[in-house]
């Protein structure tokens, strides 16, 4: 049975990708990414630049966290475009290795597409390896440059609640979001806007412009209702006795 929902959740999938060209598919509004360019408006008003980092969960291979990475990469590029826009410096923060490369580009990119390639400044991305020297790096830059806007995306662990604390010691507007359950709460208590869960992959998609992207996520939703109706049944036939979709699942 896990076999064939497999094979139905790579069917819906592909099915949902494959007419997203054709579709238009729209991805919710979301109120963390409305705050965005409010976040780089109050830079712009206050003269001092935006944060952003990915969090040092993990690299792009690995499997839970890689995705969050790359969610908030695409929202990156539509965080620098912004920027560029309004005037205001993009400070990021990437202690990913493997994720490095893809952060230069996608900023140069963003430059590129709003006509200002020679105001990209290579300097404005920090690298820096290692958990205590990331964090012990970031803190200091909030001392020294006091960012009016702080944007945590991506696989956090617990340099969530340290840089989320920082920056609200420094009166930052915080703006949050990754899919570790276990960095929610702190991310939802020090941040003024959050995207919960799945909202990060959703919000990267609806950025990056990609249909396909956003054919994933419909194929996703998808399968969770076929799999909630499938349950909903199962429940239902159960109560009167009849427990062939509970045998099906192995439950």
């Amino acid at each position: 049975m896990t076999f064939a929902i497999m094979i139905v959740t790579f069917g819906v999938m592909y099915y949902y990708m494959s007419i997203s060209k054709k579709s238009d598919f729209k991805v919710r509004t979301l109120p963390a990414m409305l705050a965005i360019p409010e976040a780089v408006g109050r830079a712009a008003e206050m003269g001092k630049p935006v944060f952003w980092t990915p969090g040092i969960g993990g690299g792009l291979n690995d499997a839970t966290q890689g995705p969050q990475i790359l969610a908030s990469i695409s929202i990156l590029q539509y965080l620098t475009e912004e920027c560029v826009k309004a005037g205001v410096r993009l400070d990021a923060f990437c202690p990913l290795p493997d994720a490095l490369p893809l952060v230069e580009e996608t900023m140069r990119t963003a430059y590129l597409s709003q006509g200002k390639p020679e105001e990209f400044d290579i300097e404005s991305i920090t690298f820096i390896s290692g958990q205590s020297a990331y964090l012990s790096g970031v803190l200091g830059y909030f001392q020294r440059e006091r960012p009016a806007s702080n944007i945590l995306m991506g696989g956090f662990y617990y340099e969530s609640v340290v840089i989320g604390e920082a920056g609200n010691a420094i009166e930052a507007m915080q703006i949050g979001g990754t899919n570790n359950t276990h960095q929610m709460p702190f991310l939802v208590a020090t941040c003024d806007y959050m995207l919960l869960a799945e909202e990060l992959f959703a919000a990267g998609a609806s950025v990056s412009g990609d249909p396909e992207m956003v054919g994933s996520i419909k194929g996703e939703d998808m399968v969770k209702l076929l799999l909630v109706a499938m349950t909903t049944v199962g429940f239902l036939l159960g109560a009167a006795g009849i427990t062939v979709i509970a045998d099906l699942l192995g439950v």
